[in-house]
C-alpha cells in the first residue's frame, strides 16, 4: 500500500458525504457524552467535599458547645446535649462515598442507580446495607448512555459505512472486473483497499475517544494517562474486532445485500443482544441472591427477635454492669427504652442472620464473577469492561466499597452502643474518624 493509495481512499471516503458526516457525527456525540460523563463527576466530587465540609462545620459547632457547658455558660436538656452519646449520635453527621477516579467522567455505569453518597450513624433504621442496590453490573450499565456505550455501539457502524463502497464493488462492478481483466488477485485488491480504510476507521475512533476523555477534563495525573491509554486501547482492539469481522465478510461473500444484512445482524446480536444473553445465562449457571428472599428473612428475624425484647434487655443487663440497673428498672416499670431495645434487636438479627447473609454475599461474588467471566465471548462487553475499570466504575471497586462501609458500620457501633445503652455522659464529644475510601 503506498502513500498514494492510500491518500486516493481517503479522498473516496471523505467524499462520501454520508461517512463524512458520520465521523464527524461520532467525535461530536463523543466530545458531548465525555463533557456530560466529566459534569456528572464533578458534580459527584462536590457533593462529597460538600459533605465533608458539612462534618468538619458539625464538629466544630459541637467542640464549641461542648466547651459552653463545662464552662456552666450553657445546661440544656440531655437531648440537646453533644456530650450526651444518644442524643449526639442521632445528630452525629458521618458520611460514606465512593469518590469518583480521574476518568470516571468516561462511563456513567449504574452511577445514577446506586449511592455513592449517604449518611449513616450507629441506628438500626439508618443502616447503609439497606439502602444497596440489587442491579447487576451489566444491566444497570444502562442506567445511562456514556462515552463508552457511545464509541462501542457506534463503532460497528462506522466500519459498515466505511466499507461500504468496497462491499459495493465486490458485487461486480466496473473496478472489479477490470482488476480481473488485468489478472490482479482479487484478493489482493480488496485487500489494497481495505487497509487504508481500516486505518482511517482506527484513526477517528482514536480521535473521538482522546477527544471524548479530554471533555471530561481529567486532573492531569500518571493515574489518568495510564488509564486514559488503556481506554483507548479498549476501543481501537473494539475496532480492530468489526474491522476483521467485516474484511473478512467482504473476502468471502460476494453479494452485497447478503454482507450489509450480516454485518448489521451481527451488531444488533453483539451490541444489543449480548448483555442480555449474558446476563441470564449467568443467572441460569450461578443465580444470585434474591433481594425480596434477603428482605423477607431480615423482617421476619426482626419480627423474632422484637418477640424477644425482655429475655434480650435481661440478657443484656447480665454482661453490662453499667447498663443493667437501668435497664432492670425499666423492666420493672414495663417502660422499654426505645434505642437500648432497637439496638438489641439489631444484634439479635445479625446473629441470626450472619450465616445467611454470608451465604448470599458467596453466591453474589459467583454470580458477579460468571458475569465477568460470559462477558468475554463477547467483544463489546469485553471492551466495556476494561473502560469501566479504567474510569473506576468496575464492580470489583463497589464490591471494595460495600466491604468498607460495612466495617465502618461495624466500627461505629463498637465505639457507640455500650455507651447507647448506658445512655452515657461523656466529658468531650465522641467524634468518630471519617470514613476513607481505600482503593483496592
Amino acid at each position: 500500500m503506498t502513500g498514494a493509495h492510500f491518500q486516493l481512499e481517503l479522498k473516496l471516503l471523505l467524499n462520501t458525504r454520508l461517512f463524512a458526516a458520520t465521523a464527524g457525527l461520532f467525535i461530536a456525540l463523543a466530545v458531548l457524552a465525555g463533557w456530560q460523563g466529566g459534569q456528572l463527576a464533578r458534580a459527584q466530587a462536590a457533593a462529597i467535599e460538600a459533605a465533608r465540609d458539612l462534618e468538619r462545620k458539625h464538629d466544630a459547632e459541637a467542640l464549641a458547645k461542648a466547651t459552653e457547658i463545662r464552662s456552666g455558660e450553657i445546661d440544656p436538656p440531655w437531648w440537646q446535649s453533644p456530650l450526651n452519646v444518644q442524643a449526639w449520635s442521632y445528630a452525629m453527621i458521618r458520611h460514606v462515598s465512593l469518590p469518583p477516579r480521574p476518568l470516571a467522567g468516561a462511563a456513567v455505569a449504574d452511577t445514577d442507580l446506586k449511592p455513592f453518597l449517604f449518611r449513616i450513624n450507629p441506628h438500626p433504621p439508618d443502616r447503609w446495607s439497606n439502602r444497596a442496590s440489587e442491579l447487576t453490573p451489566s444491566v444497570a450499565a444502562y442506567g445511562g448512555f456514556d462515552l463508552a456505550d457511545l464509541i462501542l455501539i457506534l463503532t460497528p457502524l462506522l466500519v459498515i459505512i466505511a466499507f461500504a463502497g468496497v462491499i459495493a464493488d465486490r458485487n461486480g462492478s466496473e473496478r472489479q472486473r477490470l482488476a480481473i481483466i488485468q489478472k490482479a488477485s482479487e484478493t489482493g485488491l480488496l485487500s489494497a483497499r481495505l487497509a487504508p480504510r481500516a486505518i482511517i476507521v482506527l484513526v477517528i475512533i482514536a480521535l473521538a475517544a482522546l477527544a471524548g476523555l479530554i471533555a471530561t477534563v481529567p486532573p492531569l495525573a500518571p493515574e489518568t494517562i495510564t488509564g486514559g491509554l488503556a481506554i483507548i486501547a479498549a476501543f481501537l482492539g473494539h475496532g480492530l474486532f468489526w474491522i476483521a469481522a467485516a474484511a473478512a465478510l467482504i473476502l468471502l461473500v460476494r453479494k452485497a445485500v447478503t454482507t450489509f444484512s450480516t454485518l448489521v445482524a451481527l451488531w444488533f446480536v453483539l451490541a444489543v443482544l449480548a448483555p442480555l444473553i449474558v446476563e441470564v445465562s449467568a443467572r441460569i449457571s450461578a443465580p444470585p441472591p434474591s433481594p425480596l428472599a434477603g428482605f423477607a428473612a431480615e423482617r421476619a428475624a426482626i419480627v423474632a427477635a422484637r418477640m424477644q425484647e425482655e429475655d434480650l434487655t435481661r440478657t443484656y443487663a447480665q454482661t453490662d454492669p453499667l447498663a443493667r440497673e437501668m435497664l432492670l428498672t425499666a423492666l420493672a416499670r414495663d417502660q422499654l427504652l426505645i434505642t437500648p431495645t432497637n439496638l438489641l434487636i439489631q444484634r439479635e438479627v445479625d446473629r441470626q442472620l450472619a450465616a445467611a447473609r454470608a451465604s448470599r454475599q458467596a453466591a453474589r461474588t459467583r454470580f458477579e464473577a460468571r458475569l465477568e467471566a460470559l462477558a468475554g465471548f463477547s467483544p463489546m462487553l469485553a471492551a466495556r469492561r476494561v473502560v469501566y475499570a479504567a474510569a473506576g466504575r468496575g464492580p470489583d471497586r463497589r464490591t471494595a466499597f460495600d466491604a468498607q462501609v460495612a466495617a465502618y458500620y461495624l466500627g461505629l457501633q463498637e465505639s457507640f452502643v455500650p455507651l447507647l445503652m448506658r445512655r452515657a455522659t461523656l466529658d468531650d464529644v465522641l467524634l468518630p474518624a471519617p470514613f476513607e475510601f481505600q482503593e483496592p
